[in-house]
């Protein structure tokens, strides 16, 4: 893998019931093959990967920015 272009240090969800270790979460391109996305989340368990296309990745960053964007509308309709 190359360097990742998103390295996120976050609580991640391993089990349930549900129990919380330091994560993270990263984006990078593979080496070998330059069209392909890996997202990756790791921590004290090890590291789980999924090798994604452009376009399912595209579809990964439109959900997460759309339900952000609720989230941020949502929590400042709460203030």
């Amino acid at each position: 893998m190359t360097s990742p272009t998103i390295d996120l240090e976050t609580n991640v969800t391993r089990d349930r019931p549900v129990t919380q270790q330091e994560g993270s979460i990263q984006v990078s391109q593979d080496e070998l093959d330059d069209s392909v996305i890996t997202l990756s989340f790791g921590g004290p368990w090890g590291t789980t990967y999924a090798d994604l296309t452009p376009e399912e990745a595209q579809s990964i960053a439109t959900a997460l920015e759309d339900t952000a964007q609720i989230a941020q509308q949502e929590g400042a309709t709460d203030e």
